[in-house]
């Protein structure tokens, strides 16, 4: 088995293996969503409480327009107009002389004329940081309406129908609900993508049937089967055999202990292939006189154990078969569940 012989394309892509392994970091998902949606909230009102606390004052103008008008819908000021006009260095003048002691951009800033629903009543809608202001600047705008308004050809007079009160605190736009689906929308698309890009790139055995698709190698199964000493008698002969792994060597050791335990005959001393470029490991591995029993790992990744295989296959000590260690037993039952193969025998065969 030579590196460049290794076969990831005759790894069929898996559905059932991908939503498996997705829905087993599910949790990623909920975490990550709720803690996006609590997080986008809490930016969101820290925004909302921490602007400028602004008072309003409120009122209403009837404007009365020429006879002519009602043959003419052109003639009436629409809110746009009415709100562009409002800033206009016209309407702002007339507000100072009815107060010369405003300033001319607080007043920009804080007025505004526009049409909330019928055409001709006129709102005016003060905003300040100072409620006295407000009021202030709203008594003088009804009289520089008034003046700006009786000016124009098309109106003929204006009356006061609503009252200004005193100004208001206006509340902050606080919406939780809309910040709470946001942060959840957010939290929700790029955990999806960050566990799926997770599951697709990652390349650990899961499966003992992925050894065979992609190093050719029989998989006798995994430590927990059930027959994994009948296997491994039957792919690697009575008289014994012995383990190769890139795990590191305390590992190496419980596993051959494990597999002492389900019945194998494993010898005592191993081939501990981590490192590839330890000296005197080639002469080692020439002196093996034991068919060799290759030991994968599926929380290991597999660039170590590629290394080592054909590291074995340039020594001519290629292994008779494969067994897999760390195996979710339960990924691996729901996986094969409805199928048949001797993998899904395997599969219910558990100790």
């Amino acid at each position: 088995m030579k590196l460049w012989e290794m076969r990831y394309g005759d790894e069929p892509v898996s559905g059932r293996m991908f939503a498996l392994r997705f829905m087993k970091k599910i949790h990623i998902v909920i975490i990550t969503v709720i803690l996006a949606a609590a997080a986008v909230c809490a930016l969101h009102l820290v925004y909302r409480l921490s602007q400028v606390r602004m008072y309003m004052t409120e009122a209403d103008v009837y404007l009365e327009y020429i006879p002519e008008a009602g043959s003419n819908e052109l003639i009436y000021f629409n809110k746009y107009t009415w709100e562009q006009m409002s800033k206009d260095s016209a309407v702002i003048g007339e507000i100072l002389l009815a107060d010369p002691g405003l300033d001319a951009d607080t007043v920009r800033e804080s007025f505004l004329a526009t049409l909330d629903s019928d055409v001709k009543v006129l709102t005016l809608r003060v905003q300040n940081p100072d409620p006295a202001m407000s009021e202030r600047i709203m008594k003088a705008s009804l009289a520089g309406i008034d003046a700006y308004a009786c000016s124009l050809p098309e109106i003929l007079s204006t009356r006061v129908i609503g009252e200004p009160d005193s100004a208001k605190l206006v509340p902050p736009d606080i919406r939780v609900l809309r910040a709470v689906i946001l942060g959840a929308f957010f939290g929700l698309f790029f955990s999806v993508l960050y566990v799926s890009c997770s599951v697709l790139s990652d390349d650990r055995i899961i499966l003992p049937e992925t050894i065979e698709k992609r190093y050719h190698l029989p998989a006798a199964g995994t430590l927990t089967s059930a027959n994994l000493s009948e296997s491994l008698e039957d792919l690697s002969g009575d008289e014994g055999f012995t383990v190769a792994s890139a795990l590191p060597e305390e590992r190496i050791s419980a596993v051959i202990d494990e597999l002492k335990k389900a019945g194998a005959k494993p010898e005592s001393a191993f081939l501990g292939l981590s490192d590839t470029e330890s000296k005197g490991l080639i002469e080692t591995i020439g002196k093996c006189d034991k068919p060799v029993v290759y030991i994968f790992s599926s929380k290991e990744d597999v660039r170590k154990d590629e290394r080592a295989l054909s590291l074995l296959s340039k020594c001519g000590k290629e292994p008779m078969c494969a067994v897999l260690a760390d195996s979710d037993d339960g990924l691996i039952r729901a996986y094969y569940a409805g199928k048949r193969s001797r993998f899904a025998d395997d599969a219910k065969n558990k100790k």
